[in-house]
């Protein structure tokens, strides 16, 4: 089969980028928020720094005007606007439009440079993060399956077919309820529990057996520092929020960064779970879509949100803000470009960004 038009435009600023960065010409690459335009983001900038080509990264949040860099300036599912010298990567689809840009960036990074297992693993916790939590997202895609594939055919991870609940056949059951993220216990959850059959854990989760709750499961087959990719996707979320999109775009660059992030996460369980305990005691208010919780920003927001979301104790359109010290913090990430515009010039704290309460009411979801 010969290439479409199209694919051949694709093809040939592909390799044109790929041919400037060889020539070790100043690259900017911008990211867009989200987990898997950070960790893409990232690996591409590990490759730039394994060939040592100069480069800068931005993220479609900083205030900066992209299309006065000097440089060649590769947006990373960023959609930059008015850029003459820009490469936008998310629009290199050969045929239907796609919602991930991780197989885009393998294509030309593949071409620069070998990646190692744990840039792997962490792009396809950062694509699974799109389909978290399982209990209200449809099936993978097929792009998605078919790299899950690849990487279980190389031996790199295992496909296990077991209930929603991370660390299932990892850990004793008193510590998969405390820990599972996911599909989320919530009267365990985050507390020290002595005790615990499978068929309590069901009728919590209001399933007949927890054979209704089996799905498939990646687990690395090295020391990953995770019980599985599904746990990952949430720990890089956690980290877009509390860290910050920076520090997840450079988490590729040094794999530590996402070990100490592991424990980062794990630490927060139980003050998450409080969080989480005031919305079972009504203790909230609400803002339009959004549900306001007194919370520490070392919590993640949109890991609670989709705590929430999953348990169905708030709406698939609704979200999560914090309030602290009567300021009130939304993350990031789940906010589209659309309200994100709307923020311009607000002041952001990691991958928070701070509004006031009248504010909420003009970012609201429809």
């Amino acid at each position: 089969m010969g290439f479409t038009a199209q694919q051949r435009r694709d093809q040939h600023r592909l390799k044109n980028l790929s041919e400037q960065i060889r020539r070790g010409e100043f690259q900017v690459v911008v990211g867009d928020i989200n987990a898997e335009a950070l960790i893409s983001s990232g690996i591409l900038l590990r490759t730039l720094n394994a060939l040592g080509v100069s480069f800068e990264f931005f993220t479609v949040v900083d205030p900066v005007d992209f299309s006065k860099l000097d440089g060649r300036v590769i947006g990373v599912e960023a959609y930059i606007q008015n850029c003459a010298n820009c490469v936008e990567l998310a629009d290199l689809k050969p045929r239907k439009t796609s919602q991930h840009i991780f197989h885009i960036v393998l294509e030309l990074v593949k071409e620069l440079a070998t990646l190692f297992r744990e840039e792997y693993t962490l792009l396809i916790s950062s694509a699974l993060a799109r389909y978290t939590p399982r209990s209200l997202t449809e099936s993978l895609s097929r792009e998605v399956l078919e790299f899950i594939n690849d990487m279980v055919s190389s031996g790199a991870i295992r496909e296990v077919v077991t209930p929603k609940l991370i660390g299932w056949g990892s850990l004793p059951l008193e510590e998969v309820v405390r820990y599972s993220v996911d599909t989320c216990v919530l009267k365990y959850f985050g507390k020290p529990v002595s005790k615990i059959v499978e068929s309590e854990i069901a009728r919590e989760l209001k399933v007949e057996s927890l054979k209704h709750i089996e799905d498939k499961t990646y687990v690395p087959n090295y020391d990953a520092g995770i019980l599985d990719l599904y746990e990952a996707a949430y720990i890089v979320e956690h980290t877009v929020d509390v860290e910050g999109p920076e520090y997840t775009a450079f988490t590729p660059l040094n794999y530590s960064y996402f070990l100490w992030a592991v424990k980062a996460f794990r630490e927060s369980i139980e003050q998450l779970s409080r969080c989480l305990d005031a919305v079972l005691g009504r203790r909230l208010e609400r803002e339009g879509a959004f549900y306001i919780l007194d919370c520490d920003l070392k919590t993640s927001a949109t890991v609670a949100t989709k705590i929430l979301r999953g348990s169905r104790l708030i709406e698939e359109s609704a979200s999560v803000a914090y309030r602290v010290a009567d300021k009130y913090f939304v993350p990031l990430q789940l906010l589209t470009r659309t309200q994100r515009a709307k923020l311009s010039g607000s002041r952001v704290v990691g991958g928070y960004v701070e509004v006031g309460i009248d504010t909420l009411s003009k970012i609201q979801k429809t």
